[in-house]
């Protein structure tokens, strides 16, 4: 979450017939001289189980609403679409298992970026699948007065057991390929869409583009899962090693944390969670 404090993000908004409560707190936690950024933690897991539940089965405009503090008639699912999430968050073995803990991360990382996320960014949709190849998500921010493109954020995520491993190998490759232009196609491509969904017109388009290939006002954040839930600042250091060695500003990097006791066991659980909440889901 970009630019903020500890906040609890705990919204008090009536919507439909019950209060809406934001379910991830990020206390700012940087890693200076590495980067910024923000140490998070579950304060509603119910909650969030609910928002997952909404974008595993399609319905990430709702969650999305949850969060605006309204909420609408969900309306039904297929029986189909039941079954097949549910085998997909009750795997068989420890791979499918590990694949399963990375979308439910990528989800909660989209939920803690659309909370961070101001009325001038937008942020691209939530993946259903942990094999995306290209960013995790991208924001874009654009002035509000000129509608001028003013950064580019690229987020990369990882749920493991080797966070450190994860960060220095493959978090920093992809973010070199960013810095360097060679995932220039997949940046500008997901960035001018959401720029496009924001009302900008055919030459703002080209001005943004020119700007973001010419200029590169590109930022960068990591989110990663990390043991135990005591994770310190030392710590948070030691893992975002290098990560100066990106080439932008410290406050254009960030990384953030999501400890916990026992990585599989707390994804095991919130599988439950969520699949408790799909079944409840009318068909």
């Amino acid at each position: 979450m970009d630019n903020v404090g500890c906040c609890s993000y705990i919204l008090s908004k009536q919507g439909g017939s019950r209060p809406i409560i934001m379910p991830i707190q990020a206390t700012n936690m940087p890693a200076h001289p590495q980067c910024d950024g923000d140490q998070w933690s579950i304060i509603d897991i119910d909650g969030l189980a609910e928002l997952v539940a909404h974008i595993l089965v399609g319905r990430g405009f709702h969650a999305a609403l949850i969060l605006q503090g309204v909420r609408l008639d969900e309306g039904p699912i297929t029986t189909d679409i039941k079954a097949k999430l549910f085998t997909e968050l009750h795997p068989d073995n420890e791979p499918r298992s590990h694949h399963r803990d990375g979308v439910l991360f990528e989800v909660i990382c989209w939920v803690a970026a659309k909370l961070g996320a101001s009325a001038d960014e937008a942020l691209t949709d939530p993946h259903l699948k942990a094999t995306y190849q290209g960013a995790d998500c991208i924001k874009v921010q654009v002035d509000p007065l000129t509608k001028a493109l003013t950064r580019a954020t690229v987020y990369e995520y990882k749920c493991t057991n080797n966070w450190r491993d994860l960060f220095r190998d493959d978090v920093m490759a992809a973010f070199r390929q960013y810095q360097t232009g060679q995932r220039d196609n997949l940046l500008s491509q997901g960035a001018i869409a959401l720029l496009e969904k924001m009302g900008l017109d055919g030459p703002q388009l080209k001005a943004a583009y020119d700007q973001l290939i010419q200029s590169r006002p590109i930022a960068y954040r990591a989110s990663l899962t990390v043991q135990p839930l005591a994770f310190s600042a030392a710590q948070r250091l030691a893992l975002f090693g290098g990560f100066d060695g990106v080439g932008a500003v410290v406050g254009d990097r960030a990384g953030d944390t999501l400890p916990l006791d026992n990585i599989r066991a707390w994804f095991a659980d919130f599988s439950d969670r969520v699949w408790a909440k799909i079944d409840d889901f009318d068909v």
